[in-house]
């Protein structure tokens, strides 16, 4: 459930910036939920002499600025620092603000890979692709990329797939989503691997690697009717040759149109097959 922030001190003329989400806060309360909100994200230059410069000149938080300036000068943990701007507020109470410095130092002790790939799964979820696409591709350019496991790296090949799909690339995403399957036996993995395919219109290699992955010939005949549902409905809702206007768009150089097209297709995809699945369970 969302929280209703009301806020009662002082708004700054410049705002604080939120170094990972680019996010702007003009109060003390913003403040203190975008840093809940992007814990993950935080380190030393977010906790540090620039914030506390914002609490005091620009909140007029002065003993709060010059106790947290302090902690940084004293190179003090970012927990401690953390606190003193969480304790700025009345929006968390004491229980809560002892969860979120847990939360902070589960985030903290995690390898340097899982932290980069936390806020990479965030940069995507809230809609910053290109950000999450150079975070993914950083941790797959990694000399450290085998502390991953299995399933962490399937996901990131998985999302890099998504991104490129979006991005107007379905033979790049076709390619990433193959490699993700083979770290991880994920369905939807799979299926974005087929509808890559399905809209580069390689119906032969479709085929062929559809038969490869599916032993069973009635899930293979499941999968192309649920492929062929979700083409069915753009044919039906008006998009008159969806599938083939996407090649064209590839070939007249319209990355925005066809990230439009595509990421609606493969949202019904995602739609259709977590209905299957919930009505299994």
């Amino acid at each position: 459930m969302s929280r209703v922030i009301l806020c009662s001190g002082k708004r700054a003329d410049v705002p604080f910036v939120m170094k990972a989400s680019g996010r702007k806060v003009y109060t003390v309360e913003e403040l203190c939920y975008c840093l809940r909100d992007e814990l993950e994200t935080l380190d030393g230059d977010t906790l540090g002499r620039e914030l506390a410069d914002f609490l005091g000149r620009e909140l007029g938080l002065t003993e709060r600025a010059q106790t947290l300036r302090k902690l940084v000068d004293e190179g003090s943990e970012l927990k401690s620092r953390l606190v003193v701007v969480l304790c700025a507020s009345d929006l968390y109470t004491a229980p809560e603000i002892n969860e979120i410095c847990e939360d902070f130092e589960k985030n903290l002790n995690m390898t340097p890979l899982l932290r980069a790939k936390k806020i990479a799964d965030r940069n995507l979820l809230e809609g910053r692709s290109k950000v999450a696409l150079s975070g993914y591709r950083d941790i797959l350019s990694d000399e450290r990329i085998a502390e991953l496991s299995d399933s962490d790296l399937s996901a990131v090949l998985h999302n890099c797939g998504v991104i490129q799909m979006r991005l107007g690339y379905p033979e790049e995403a076709a390619s990433l989503f193959l490699r993700a399957y083979a770290h991880s036996d994920e369905q939807e993995t799979v299926r974005s691997y087929l509808l890559a395919l399905k809209l580069l219109g390689d119906e032969e290699r479709y085929i062929k690697e559809a038969m490869r992955l599916f032993d069973s010939g009635e899930i293979l005949k499941d999968l192309e009717d649920e492929i062929g549902t979700v083409l069915e409905r753009f044919e039906e809702g008006g998009n008159l040759d969806c599938v083939e206007r996407l090649k064209g768009l590839l070939e007249d150089n319209s990355p925005a149109e066809f990230d439009r097209m595509s990421h609606e297709i493969v949202g019904e995809l995602k739609a259709s097959y977590r209905a299957d699945i919930e009505s299994m369970e």
